[in-house]
């Protein structure tokens, strides 16, 4: 267990949570409605985002998220990422009821940034919870540019030099200290404003479907559930002792004595037979 601090809608105010390995998004949220830091309670359309100052970004954490996850991809040398809670539209879309029951998909022309500063019209495709680019929409050269199963969508927290107005990221969960090569780490793209809503929420929707399916966070607690929340267990297994002893040894004694004689388990003349 350890203290969380965790900001309320902006870094002027802030509420000390306590957490351990296992604690969701959601839970935390509970907290703080206890402790009255939500106006409107927790059901008004507040959730816990993830602020990674670092990078200039932030995303929304879904409620059955870890918090230990989250931090775990923080820079430890660098304590400028926070915790932080504030109302936003996107909540009913990344609530539990709201995964899809298939990976959602989508197409289009987008930019692509490539290099610091440097931009290239790319076409992109989101299937199977994975992003594709190709130079063309007929796909020829498609390659794969990352999987949703470890990376997630973020917006933009500060002005963003682009071609397009609307700039997002789909960055890694993971720590940066995992890829050899940073930048596949991350990956900004720009686009209209209705094209980048769109993007972002296929791309949300894509990484609750993934973390429902791959991850297992919320099946494992609905079968507990429906279970009246007893744990699953193996039943105990012990040895039982042969009621004949498997080869006999010296004479054969009364109770053996009746017993038929086992037939060969091999051919006479095979390699198998040989080796008995």
């Amino acid at each position: 267990m350890w203290q969380q601090r965790v900001f309320v809608n902006s870094l002027q105010s802030f509420c000390q949570v306590e957490v351990s390995a296992a604690t969701t998004a959601g839970e935390v949220l509970r907290i703080l409605e206890s402790q009255n830091a939500l106006p409107g309670g927790s059901g008004g359309g507040w959730m816990l985002w993830e602020v990674c100052q670092d990078f200039g970004m932030e995303r929304p954490i879904r409620s059955f998220e870890l918090l230990s996850d989250v931090s775990a991809s923080w820079n430890a040398d660098k304590t400028v990422n926070v915790l932080m809670v504030k109302k936003t539209a996107m909540a009913p879309l990344l609530s539990r009821t709201a995964i899809p029951s298939s990976s959602p998909i989508c197409s289009g022309s987008i930019q692509w940034e490539y290099k610091r500063g440097k931009w290239q019209k790319r076409w992109m495709e989101l299937r199977e919870h994975s992003l594709w680019l190709s130079k063309k929409d007929n796909g020829k050269d498609q390659v794969f540019l990352c999987s949703l199963s470890n990376f997630d969508a973020y917006t933009m927290t500060r002005p963003y030099k682009s071609p397009k107005p609307f700039v997002f990221a789909v960055k890694s969960t993971d720590n940066l200290s995992f890829f050899e090569d940073t930048s596949d780490y991350m990956h900004i793209f720009s686009c209209g404003e209705s094209e980048g809503q769109n993007w972002l929420e296929k791309i949300l929707l894509a990484r609750s479907y993934v973390v429902y399916q791959e991850r297992n966070v919320l099946t494992n607690t609905s079968v507990a559930a429906s279970n009246g929340g007893a744990s699953l267990s193996r039943a105990g297994t012990r040895k039982q002792r042969p009621a004949q002893p498997l080869v006999n040894f010296g004479g054969a004694s009364a109770a053996s004595a009746d017993v038929p004689p086992v037939p060969a388990m091999f051919e006479p003349g095979s390699l198998l037979a040989k080796r008995t």
